[in-house]
């Protein structure tokens, strides 16, 4: 595996339905006993079996860079809730939306990504007066329905991003960020101005939906294949 450059930001994208990388049974005992817990306090069968691929293959793929068994990687929680490697040797992120997720792993310290699918029904025109600003809706203005979703999600899983790079999640209201886009892309973070955040789209093959790192310094995006 080629090791992290320290201005770069691995992103794998992999599903969460199946079995591919490895048989449900083998991924459980990946797990921590507070994640198997957690794990058994869902309520549906897809939601659990989703939680504990996506908590497994975190923790392969941290695994294959640390050199170690994914059961033996030691996570903690910090104060906001965000969870990192007792070592501190990487950070990580990751996201999902449906049976779809991402993991971001960087040497940057504050990184954050999510995901959207594209296909989700969501009030768009509603949950953007909420959440974005007034610059961030005139985007909409000349697009058609299919755009306006689309651009919805990009300008969504920016905010989001930003909000998880830091811990901050919710506490960093949607409304006090504010994303600046070069065409379908976002491309930088405009609001807080303090601390400074950067923004990349992450345009995943193959996957209808939209994608979006945040960092607390510059960076680059390698995109890699689960295998």
């Amino acid at each position: 595996m080629l090791p992290l450059a320290p201005d770069e930001v691995e992103v794998t994208p992999f599903g969460l339905d199946s079995d591919s990388l490895m048989p449900l049974s083998e991924a459980v005992a990946c797990l921590s006993e507070v994640e198997r817990e957690r794990a058994a306090a869902f309520r549906f069968p897809t939601h659990r079996e989703r939680y504990i691929r996506g908590r497994a293959t975190m923790r392969h793929l941290l695994g294959r860079h640390l050199g170690m068994a994914p059961g033996l990687i030691e996570l903690v929680t910090e104060e906001r809730g965000k969870p990192h490697l007792r070592s501190g040797e990487l950070h990580f992120n990751l996201s999902h939306s449906e049976g779809s997720a991402v993991l971001a792993i960087s040497q940057i310290p504050s990184i954050g990504i999510d995901i959207e699918c594209f296909d989700r029904a969501i009030d768009v025109e509603g949950l953007s007066r909420r959440c974005f600003r007034p610059r961030e809706r005139r985007r909409f203005a000349e697009m058609s329905e299919e755009e306006k979703q689309r651009a919805f999600f990009w300008t969504w899983t920016a905010k989001e991003a930003r909000m998880k790079a830091t811990g901050e999640g919710f506490r960093l209201e949607p409304q006090r960020i504010e994303i600046a886009f070069a065409g379908e892309w976002p491309e930088y973070c405009l609001e807080p101005s303090t601390p400074l955040a950067y923004v990349r789209p992450v345009v995943l093959p193959g996957l209808a939906a939209a994608c979006t790192v945040a960092a607390m310094s510059p960076f680059e995006v390698r995109l890699r294949e689960l295998v």
